[in-house]
């Protein structure tokens, strides 16, 4: 005999959302990237032959808008290097962390067979930076620990230590401190030529802004048939463009 009372049907879990990509910041500031594009049209629009002429009636050298395109060039030439900077810092960056860990890798190697050798209470086990707060995570102290680690345990014939693993520690230790100058070389290009872009950056708005003003007063907001021309130029349709 069938059961009266129908056995309800499980309501499906639903499926969840895709994940959301993870934003990632770009290799340039995106006011830049918008600034090149920016200066770029209204250079462009001012060197176009329809609208040339009006704009020296209005004082706007010649050269105006071939100068303004060759500046933003510049600065796009830059703005690569920019970009590469940023990756060899990076690569510099991930270079010196690798080396760090493998040094850390050969000291605490050390410190567990000094511990072998020196029991607890020992005033050694100090000088192999055993129990000290934050090893290795001080990256200033860390050279002078792994200094003195290595040379005490090159002195102290610690337990099973091989003359060969005593070499890969010095050699790590050299290792660590030319990425740590890497790193720091890198970091520096890169800012120079940050400064640099942003030194270009500057010389590039202030000539677009000085021929959009050129445009603003050549072809007023007010203007029955303004409103295409200034859409060329980049200017607000309705109003005067921002003094």
């Amino acid at each position: 005999m069938p059961d009266p009372i129908p056995t309800p049907t499980p309501t499906p879990t639903p499926t969840p959302p895709p994940a959301k990509p993870k934003q990632t910041r770009g290799d340039l500031d995106q006011k830049t990237l918008a600034d090149l594009k920016l200066a770029e049209d209204v250079a462009a629009a001012a060197k176009d032959a329809d609208h040339a002429a009006k704009l020296a009636d209005e004082g706007l050298p010649a050269t105006a808008a071939a100068g303004l395109l060759t500046l933003a060039g510049a600065a796009r030439e830059l703005a690569g290097k920019v970009v590469t900077a940023k990756q060899a810092k990076l690569s510099a960056t991930q270079a010196e962390q690798d080396a760090l860990d493998a040094l850390l890798v050969l000291l605490r190697d050390f410190q567990q067979r000094a511990k072998r050798l020196f029991p607890t209470g020992d005033p050694k086990r100090a000088a192999y930076g055993i129990n000290k707060d934050n090893f290795g995570r001080d990256r200033e102290g860390l050279e002078q620990d792994a200094d003195t680690i290595i040379k005490l345990a090159t002195a102290d014939a610690l337990p099973g230590l091989k003359p060969e693993k005593l070499a890969a520690a010095t050699a790590a230790l050299a290792a660590c401190k030319q990425a740590d100058q890497d790193q720091q070389k890198a970091e520096e290009n890169q800012g120079k030529l940050l400064g640099q872009l942003d030194a270009k950056m500057a010389e590039v708005n202030a000539q677009r802004r000085d021929i959009q003003l050129t445009a603003d007063t050549a072809w007023p907001h007010t203007g029955d048939t303004s409103a295409p021309l200034r859409r060329a130029c980049k200017l607000p349709v309705n109003q005067p463009i921002a003094k």
